[in-house]
């Protein structure tokens, strides 16, 4: 029994690192998309006027370049979850080739397991980071006066979405070993008994 990724719905659009063991998005993940897409449509609309009022009557809004800044970052990390539920980040495959169907398995859990562990960390020192920037009262040094742990407050957010999406696949990817295992093991017992 091979353990090869399997297209889920739509062989023609779905990427190779999905199978039936990889969590599909959830709630979680469709908020944080639709927050991400408002954002882009809220950045390219604000853009838009900006280069009307400059080119058609010479005059600037003021805000956009600090507005865009939040944008680009509250894009950025209310992001991350969808794009790992949907499988859009990269995938190193140089070791897959090598390796037995178990050994693949394993070595994704290992490598989702750490990266668990490094959004993990991030969410903290997010968090720490926006309640000292909240406690300090800090503001940009800009015409809106904006408290920054508003803006900063995305950064946080998208790391704790990150970790739960993170955490689902561990437990397919912890599935996907123990179908490996047990493949292998059949397999094993049948070539055992010829």
């Amino acid at each position: 029994m091979s353990m090869e990724p399997v297209a889920v719905d739509n062989p023609a659009s779905d990427p190779v690192d999905a199978d039936e063991f990889s969590p599909s998005g959830d709630r979680l993940e469709r908020v944080t998309r639709w927050a991400t897409e408002v954002a882009v449509v809220i950045l390219v609309v604000m853009m838009g006027i900006e280069m009307i009022a400059r080119s058609a009557f010479g005059w600037s809004l003021q805000v956009t370049n600090e507005l865009g800044g939040y944008a680009l970052v509250a894009i950025t990390f209310l992001g991350l979850a969808s794009g790992q539920a949907e499988h859009a980040f990269h995938r190193v495959h140089l070791l897959d080739a090598h390796l037995s169907a178990p050994g693949r398995a394993a070595l994704r859990l290992v490598f989702d397991v750490a990266t668990t562990i490094v959004s993990a960390v991030l969410f903290v020192e997010f968090v720490r980071f926006d309640w000292i920037t909240w406690a300090s009262g800090d503001v940009a040094a800009t015409s809106l006066l904006t408290p920054l742990w508003i803006p900063r407050l995305a950064m946080p957010i998208g790391t704790l979405a990150l970790t739960i999406t993170l955490l689902r696949t561990v437990a397919g990817d912890w599935r996907r070993l123990c179908a490996a295992l047990q493949a292998s093991h059949l397999a094993a017992n049948r070539g055992g008994a010829l």
